[in-house]
Parts: structure tokens; C-alpha cells; sequence
């Protein structure tokens, strides 16, 4: 078998799959590890938002295993060990209709029974105003999409900036990124080393993997960054096949050298050259050395040192002239 467990599952058979979450609970503090939050998005998918109340959802051990990509015989454990520490993580929510916060575990409950191979899963019921019957400020999400990420900062990241996709652009402090991205105070604290191993991955991953294409600018406050703006775009790439990428990849080449092509052929026509010569010089060498040759001999003109100025482009072009050379030797 060439793919993964974490791939069948997430590829497969959670794709269409919804999560359905009111925006305060998209923008709450806490600290998962990835497979503590694979287990939270699956559950959360499982909930249907008409309910009036929570459910107790089956999983079987075999799903539990693809949800959390492990393999062996100590899956008993595993689930033990997850499921116990969600139900001691702390959430913390903004209020929805009062000046406040809400504070919960995650889970309300497990229930495990041994030889069935099934555990049943419920979410606290402190929860259930951030995910039931939401007729306002709340954000969908594709299972499917989410669940494809390795990190789960780009999980958060993903979430966080899926809520803004219509408004196009999102403004996040600084401090409340790290918070919503589980990062504590001790961890990253030079700015660099967070974009290197929390933003930069995160980026990379969504804009690969997901229906988004993000990107992010720094904002500085007296040099130092504040806060971090990012713009989200559909992502021209979702849901095609690696050949279809690379074949999108490849008309992106073509077109930008034919541009490129048309900016230097029409340089050349400047100087007197037909489209037919201009097309035949600028095949004697890369668009670099045409466009440097082209800056070379315009450096010369403005001097008022040419007197035949297409002489000297076919002259220049030949020889590969370079403007910086010339400007130190004008220099001299």
C-alpha cells in the first residue's frame, strides 16, 4: 500500500463532510496536539446543526487509527491517552451575548466497550451555543480540507483565515495569533524563529493542500511586528491532479516568456528593427542578456556616445554587453 492512512481518510471518505462552527469558537484559545485536534474535527463533522442538543457519536478503533495515523498494537492506549487529555483541556470562548467568556473542557465524555471495538464520543455541553442551531457568524469547513494538513498550526491557520474568506483579508495581533495557534509563551519568542517554524510551514502547507491561497504581510509597530495581515484568494489549484498542476505550471512559463518576448521585441522595434529581425535577435540569447544589452546601449545613448544605434544593439547583443560593466568602465 503506497498511501497512507491519514490520506485514504481524509482524501476519501471525509471530503464532503462538514464542520460547522460559530466564529467566537474558530477564534478560541486553546492547545491541541494534531491528533487531539483530527479527533475534534471528526467529532465536529459528526454534528448536525439542526440538533437541538449533543449527541453521543460512534467511532469505530479501525477510523480512530486513519484519524490519528498510528499503527500497532497499542491503539487501546493511544485512544486512552487522547481522550483523557481532551477532556482536561480547557477551552476559552468570548461570550455570545454578554461581556465574558465561557470556559469548558473539550469533551464531555468517552465511553469505551471492550471487545466492541467502538468508543462513543459527546462534546461538553457548555459548547453547544457554538455549534448547534447557528443562524449568524458562523464558518463551514470541509472536513476533508482540514484534515489533509500535517501541522496543526496550519490547521488552526487554515480555520482562522477561512472565516475572512469572503471579506478577502484578515488583520490578526500578533499575541492573539500565537494564542489561537497554541503557542505558549516560552516557545518562539524571536519573531523569526515563529514565522520559520509556525507561519512559513502553515503557508505552505494551506496553499498546497487546501481551497486557499494565502499570503501575509508584517506589521510593524516602532520596527517591531505587531501584528500579521493576511490575504486569502481561492486557490486556482484545488482539487486538480498533480498533472493538471504541473500542466498549469507549465502555461504559467509559457505565458510569462512570451510576455517577456513582446517587452523586448518591441524594445527593438524602438531602434528601427522589423518584428521579423527583432524576433530572430532576441533568439540569440536569454531575456536577461537581450534585456541586458538593450540597457547597455541605452546607457551609451544618453550619454550621446552612439552614433548608429542598431549597429550597436546587434553589436551588444552578439557579445553579450552587460550595464553594470559599462558604468564602471564610464566610471573609471
Amino acid at each position: 500500500m503506497t498511501q497512507s492512512t491519514t490520506e485514504l481518510i481524509t482524501q476519501e471518505d471525509t471530503h464532503n463532510d462538514l464542520i460547522v462552527q460559530h466564529n467566537h469558537l474558530i477564534e478560541a484559545r486553546y492547545n491541541l496536539s494534531l491528533q487531539e485536534k483530527r479527533l475534534m474535527c471528526w467529532l465536529a463533522s459528526q454534528v448536525k446543526q439542526s440538533d437541538e442538543d449533543f449527541k453521543e457519536h460512534e467511532l469505530c478503533i479501525k477510523e480512530f487509527a486513519k484519524l490519528v495515523d498510528i499503527k500497532g498494537d497499542h491503539l487501546y492506549k493511544t485512544l486512552d491517552v487522547i481522550t483523557h487529555k481532551l477532556m482536561q483541556k480547557i477551552i476559552t470562548i468570548r461570550s455570545l451575548t454578554k461581556k465574558g467568556f465561557t470556559k469548558a473542557a473539550l469533551l464531555g465524555g468517552v465511553q469505551y466497550y471492550e471487545g466492541q471495538g467502538t468508543i462513543k464520543l459527546s462534546f461538553h455541553p457548555y459548547l453547544k451555543p457554538y455549534m448547534l442551531q447557528l443562524k449568524e457568524r458562523f464558518t463551514k469547513i470541509r472536513l476533508g480540507d482540514i484534515m489533509g494538513l500535517r501541522s496543526v498550526h496550519a490547521m488552526r491557520l487554515y480555520e482562522l483565515t477561512k472565516q475572512y474568506e469572503a471579506i478577502g483579508e484578515r488583520k490578526i495581533p500578533l499575541t492573539e495569533l500565537r494564542e489561537c495557534c497554541g503557542v505558549t509563551e516560552d516557545q518562539y519568542k524571536n519573531f523569526n524563529d515563529f514565522k520559520r517554524k509556525v507561519l512559513s510551514i502553515a503557508q505552505k502547507e494551506i496553499n498546497a493542500k487546501t481551497d486557499l491561497l494565502i499570503e501575509y504581510e508584517e506589521i510593524k509597530t516602532s520596527r517591531k511586528v505587531t501584528a500579521i495581515k493576511f490575504t486569502v484568494t481561492k486557490n486556482p489549484n484545488y482539487g486538480l491532479t498533480e498533472f493538471e498542476k504541473m500542466q498549469q505550471v507549465k502555461s504559467h512559463v509559457m505565458t510569462k516568456e512570451m510576455r517577456s518576448d513582446s517587452v523586448l521585441i518591441h524594445q527593438l522595434m524602438e531602434y528601427g528593427f522589423s518584428r521579423s529581425i527583432a524576433y530572430k535577435l532576441i533568439k540569440k540569447g536569454t531575456h536577461e542578456e537581450i534585456s541586458d544589452a538593450i540597457k547597455a546601449v541605452d546607457l551609451q545613448i544618453a550619454k550621446g556616445m552612439v552614433k548608429n544605434a542598431k549597429a550597436m544593439i546587434q553589436s551588444a547583443i552578439d557579445q553579450k554587453w552587460k550595464p553594470d560593466a559599462y558604468r564602471k568602465k564610464k566610471s573609471a
